[in-house]
């Protein structure tokens, strides 16, 4: 058995990545859970039932994703991960300030919001490479886990500070009123965040954190291979609906408020998703692995997501029906949530398992980047004459998902049916770890 020594300052880098990419995510949504007050806002701005307004902020965020993803990790080979990282944390801080100090004009705001998801790919495309330098095989899954949890607590607070920092409620004075003060200080907040990834990152540790480090594939060489692999063309289509799903129910979450009857907006229906979707993420997870079945399960969480999206889609029908549909939208939203979070992790390790070998990063890498093109599209549809296809989009994503569900049927099982753990532990036990200075 051979050692390698990992040193405590891998702790102070995670922490700093975690802070900036919390703060990120919170740029990117600040205004969703809003968008109603803040389109009253800025309505002397924007031209009225257009695709411009407060929604176009999230959709850039996902253009970018797009089309810098690639570049993003050449420039990452070319410069290094201290340099990429630092450039990142410049133009998060530069533009989270120009973001706030011009929240009063909406194209300021609009600019700011290009050069963050700029930084924003270039922060996410660093995650796996910062946790294969500096943390030991054992330790990975936990350290990107981390991650993850800061991305979706970003999502999570952003969900509650924007309704309360701004006056949300229609029928109140000073509609819309706020949102300069919010931007601002969440400004301020996402600059210090950057600072801290300025000040800390290092490049890597003295000595190797393991004696086999992750390497990732390009993005082109990886979609050849997995489209090589038997049923991985379905799949990365299946997931790339999910995922894209998901991005519009986030990114729409004011709209979806409005469309069930909510004309507060006070971000509930966001925490609600975000609730279930918490628990989701542990618990069909878990039992995939115990019980050491991935496509059952993965069926099941299409299945859920397909009803909640049914449930949506039918809200101006049990309008009808019933005096209010607004607690079958929270009901619904709750389970959307559940297994959207449970068909992402999940979906990410069956996808690695269907592929095998090509590398699970990589593997991540396309799936990720075909949700957010099926997002992007959803998202325009619905951004259409101010939102006024809202309902037809969902329409045509409960055809889309059914369709989705019966190929999932077809998805065979996994051919490596193992546990994370199980499929490491082999090279875990090859290296036992010493604590550096």
């Amino acid at each position: 058995m051979k050692s390698v020594r990992v040193y405590s300052y891998r702790w102070v880098v995670l922490i700093a990545l975690m802070a900036v990419i919390m703060a990120s995510e919170m740029q990117w949504l600040v205004l969703a859970p809003i968008s109603r007050a803040a389109g009253a806002f800025y309505s002397t701005q924007i031209p009225a039932d257009s695709i411009i307004g407060p929604d176009l902020l999230t959709l850039i965020h996902l253009l970018v994703f797009i089309f810098i993803s690639i570049p993003a990790s050449l420039a990452i080979d070319k410069i290094g991960l201290k340099w990429t990282l630092r450039s990142s944390a410049i133009l998060i801080a530069i533009f989270s300030l120009l973001k706030g100090f011009g929240a009063n004009h909406f194209w300021t705001v609009v600019v700011s919001q290009v050069g963050l998801s700029f930084a924003h790919v270039l922060i996410l495309n660093n995650v796996t490479l910062v946790t294969a330098r500096w943390f030991p095989l054992r330790e990975r899954g936990f350290a990107i886990g981390l991650v993850s949890f800061a991305q979706y607590l970003g999502l999570l607070l952003i969900m509650i500070i924007s309704p309360y920092a701004v006056v949300s409620n229609p029928e109140l004075v000073g509609y819309g009123e706020g949102i300069p003060q919010l931007l601002l200080w969440l400004g301020i907040a996402t600059a210090i965040g950057a600072l801290a990834v300025l000040f800390f990152i290092k490049e890597k540790p003295p000595t190797p954190s393991s004696l086999e480090p992750i390497e990732i594939d390009s993005f082109i060489s990886s979609f050849r291979l997995l489209l090589h692999k038997k049923h991985m063309g379905g799949f990365i289509a299946i997931f790339g609906l999910m995922w894209g799903l998901f991005n519009v129910f986030i990114a729409k979450i004011d709209s979806i408020t409005a469309f069930i009857g909510v004309q507060n907006s006070n971000g509930v229906v966001g925490l609600i998703l975000l609730g279930g979707g918490m628990i989701g993420s542990v618990v069909i997870p878990l039992l995939s692995d115990y019980l050491r079945k991935r496509k059952i399960f993965f069926f099941i969480s299409m299945l859920g997501i397909f009803v909640g999206v049914v449930v949506f889609a039918a809200i101006p029908l049990l309008d009808t029906l019933f005096s209010s549909p607004t607690i079958f939208g929270f009901i619904a939203a709750g389970f959307l949530g559940f297994f959207f979070q449970s068909a992402i992790p999940l979906g990410y390790q069956y996808a690695a398992e269907l592929s095998y070998p090509v590398q699970e990063a990589s593997s991540q890498g396309v799936l990720l980047l075909n949700g957010h093109f099926i997002g992007v599209i959803l998202l325009i549809f619905m951004n259409l004459h101010g939102g006024a296809f809202l309902e037809h989009v969902l329409i045509v994503s409960v055809a889309l998902l059914f369709a989705a569900v019966l190929a999932a049927i077809f998805i065979k099982e996994s051919p490596i049916i193992v546990t994370e753990d199980e499929r490491l532990r082999a090279a875990v036990d090859k290296e036992s770890v010493r604590q550096g200075r």
